[in-house]
């Protein structure tokens, strides 16, 4: 069967059709050479504007930290492309790259739900969640998630049975689904019905936003990939020739639009803001070219009082 690429990798065995594919190749090059300072810079923005709110989105945090594994092991296949595929060192780091890959996209679908929770409970139960919902909880909870993704990542790196591995890693990827279509259901009523979030649009659709983001990036980026391998699993191995062509490019397409998720990631950070202005104050270098624009529009409103107030007279 085409669509493989034969290595000499030990426990992974065969190279996906995405690795030696150029739109894999482009792809991994924009998610390394892109996605890494845009999520550096998330990253480095959230953790500087939470000295100042003393508010931790822990889950964000923790989304942008499989983001960033997923990013960094992009560097093995990168480099790799320029050594023979059979070369063994590259073909074992390639294989145990994978076993990252398998871990940054299970712990980015679990933060996906998880953040889609909070945003939930944050409408619905807003005295338990600024009561209860301590950082010490959210941390608990996102150990456990590491954990659940590290074990399955593990368990699916030493399978030896490549079909029924791909069938659990697609049910995996359906599975917040449902969860993340009702929190998004539910909290769109919950703000309907509030009084207090009814007269405060700016933060309604701030809530509303980073659902709204996380559901579209699940159902552009992820179903299509979870639903493809899903259909070839049940399928088999048994497809005629002629399917070979049509496997290997919707695999290659569908593999590219997951990896290029923690490009899409790093918008959520600017959801949990309040104003744009916010958003770049989180940067040193912007402080003095905002304060000199400050101070320019004070200087144009005093100057435009002055003359209406001449007029007047």
């Amino acid at each position: 069967m085409t669509g493989v690429h034969e290595n000499a990798s030990l426990l992974c065995g065969k190279d996906p059709v995405y690795y030696t594919n150029t739109i894999g190749i482009v792809v991994d090059w924009v998610i390394f050479l892109i996605g890494l300072p845009e999520v550096c810079l998330a990253f480095y923005a959230l953790l500087r504007l939470l000295k100042r709110d003393k508010a931790a989105p822990i889950f964000v945090i923790n989304l942008l930290l499989s983001d960033l594994i997923q990013i960094g092991i992009t560097v093995v296949f990168i480099i790799s492309r320029f050594f023979d595929a059979t070369f063994r060192p590259f073909a074992r780091a390639r294989c145990i790259a994978r076993l990252f890959v398998r871990l940054g996209l299970t712990s980015s679908l679990g933060f996906m739900v998880l953040i889609s929770a909070e945003r939930y409970l944050m409408v619905a139960c807003p005295v338990w969640y600024h009561t209860k919902n301590t950082a010490m909880l959210s941390s608990l909870i996102s150990l456990c998630m590491w954990a659940l993704s590290l074990a399955y990542s593990i368990l699916d790196y030493f399978s030896i049975y490549t079909t029924f591995s791909l069938l659990v890693f697609s049910i995996i990827c359906l599975f917040p689904a449902p969860f993340l279509v009702v929190f998004f259901t539910a909290t769109w009523k919950s703000l309907n019905k509030s009084m207090a979030m009814r007269h405060d649009m700016k933060h309604k659709r701030r809530v509303l936003g980073v659902l709204g983001l996380v559901l579209g990036m699940y159902i552009v980026l992820f179903v299509p990939f979870s639903s493809r391998n899903l259909y070839y699993s049940l399928k088999g191995d048994n497809a005629e020739d002629t399917e070979d062509s049509v496997r290997d490019l919707s695999g290659v397409l569908t593999s590219a639009l997951v990896y290029l998720s923690p490009l899409i990631d790093a918008l959520i950070y600017i959801f949990l803001r309040r104003d744009i202005r916010d958003t770049v104050e989180a940067f040193p270098c912007c402080k003095t070219p905002l304060m000199k624009l400050k101070v320019f529009q004070e200087r144009l409103t005093d100057s435009s009082q002055t003359g209406t107030a001449l007029q007047l007279s």
